[in-house]
């Protein structure tokens, strides 16, 4: 490959990353159907590349994979291994900022994007129409990732009160497809060093007011441990409520019925005591005693019922949410993202190696290449994405696949060629723990 100065690419090239909703298969199945290739010959060389691209990056994924889960051992609640050797404070923080970087870039790689503080901001303002209110505590945490893939609006509905819930209320409800996080609660003594300072109190009321906080999360949730979780179809306002510290709070609507409820009750309650009043000459003095008491009673024990139909509501909802959207947790969730990445890497790869294959292309005009993707996706699979060329161009490049001269321009090599590189870098992979 001919030695040349980094490219520098146009800016509006460095796109965010976007997901292509198409498996690899059915990519390289259009890319083979297609009329380019000039004899059966010529298309069995161009499946043998293709297959080869794709299976030097699952070897790839495979090594990344136990280098995340060796950092990610110490961290992991689900561990069931024993772990020799002791590992000081200062490493475990030095391996958690690595964890938290590569974990980065690995959901980055599988065209995630991250949830922004403002963005979390206006969600925790927000509900959707059959959510919860929840409260969450974010300074609990020293660590906090949250990233998601795919936005779209939701069909929903539900009974109409206007109609006495004869007729149906239809409505829409913005989601994110697939929702990453990462969480780890902050140790327990610098908690309360930030408590002391932040309520000007003493440690042992901090110590008090800290038991009083985490009173909500279970006693087997440990502050060594880091939690990762990948969730499917989670409305965007109800984000806030796969956190395992929040606080449920009743919806404006439910604590108006149970208050109308309340006051109704009391009324009722007041006049019927007034009436019994009355008769006081005719009720022993024991008897009206105990009509009273019974009567509100009576009352008391309908709310509390309902309070708890309501509250049971709600954690049906949550349990729904935490059961049937949940796709992977902690170590699986791992495997899930760099399984992502690695889909999302290939995909990309072979269809800018297949649009640049026998052209010579200056990184100029790489925007028409990136439109000329763009139009394949749409005529072929009716879909339409912003294709990441920046990204897979410099993985092709840095795999051999495509040089670039000093004028910036850029040839693949041929299939022939192409297919004995990839072949020789296949068996120095097998020889070596890294593919070089």
């Amino acid at each position: 490959m001919n030695e040349a100065a980094p490219i520098v690419f146009p800016e509006e090239l460095q796109a965010e990353p976007e997901f292509i909703p198409v498996s690899r298969t059915d990519i390289i199945s259009v890319i083979l159907a297609a009329g380019q290739w000039s004899s059966d010959n010529e298309r069995a060389l161009a499946e043998s590349v293709l297959y080869k691209i794709g299976s030097l990056r699952q070897h790839q994924s495979g090594i990344m994979l136990n280098e995340l889960s060796d950092l990610y051992d110490i961290f992991n609640p689900d561990d069931e291994t024993v772990n020799i050797g002791e590992v000081t404070l200062g490493e475990k923080l030095e391996r958690r900022h690595e964890f938290s970087q590569r974990v980065k870039d690995l959901v980055t790689s599988a065209n995630y994007r991250e949830l922004s503080e403002e963005e979390l901001a206006d969600i925790l303002t927000k509900m959707s129409p059959d959510g919860v209110r929840v409260e969450v505590d974010f300074s609990e945490f020293d660590m906090k990732l949250l990233f998601y893939r795919g936005e779209e609006d939701q069909k929903r509905s539900k009974g109409d009160i206007r109609w006495a819930f004869l007729r149906r209320l239809h409505y829409e409800v913005p989601i994110y497809k697939r929702l990453f996080m990462a969480i780890k609660f902050k140790a327990e003594e610098e908690r309360i060093a930030e408590l002391m300072q932040e309520h000007n109190i003493s440690e042992q009321k901090a110590r008090k007011k800290l038991k009083q906080i985490r009173s909500v999360i279970p006693p087997y949730v440990s502050t060594d441990h880091i939690y990762l979780k990948i969730f499917k179809e989670i409305p965007q306002h109800d984000v806030e409520m796969l956190f395992p510290n929040i606080r449920v709070k009743m919806k404006y609507r439910d604590k108006l019925q149970l208050g109308g409820s309340a006051l109704l009750g009391t009324i009722t309650w007041a006049l019927g005591t007034a009436t019994k009043l009355l008769v006081t000459a005719i009720l022993t003095p024991p008897m009206l005693a105990l009509a009273l008491i019974s009567g509100f009673g009576g009352i008391m024990w309908a709310q509390i019922r309902n309070f708890f139909v309501t509250r049971d509501r709600y954690r049906m909802q949550l349990a729904q949410s935490l059961y049937f959207q949940n796709l992977a947790n902690n170590q699986g969730a791992l495997a899930v993202m760099v399984d992502d990445a690695e889909e999302e890497d290939v995909k990309e790869e072979i269809l800018l190696f297949a649009h640049l294959l026998g052209h010579t292309v200056n990184y100029s005009q790489l925007e028409g290449v990136k439109e000329n993707i763009n139009a394949f996706l749409h005529a072929n699979f009716g879909v339409d994405v912003q294709f990441d060329i920046y990204d897979a161009l410099q993985r092709l490049i840095a795999n051999g696949l495509v040089t670039q001269s000093h004028e910036g321009d850029l040839r693949t090599l041929s299939l022939t060629e192409a297919n004995t590189h990839l072949y020789v870098r296949w068996c120095r992979a097998l020889e070596s723990k890294y593919a070089s």
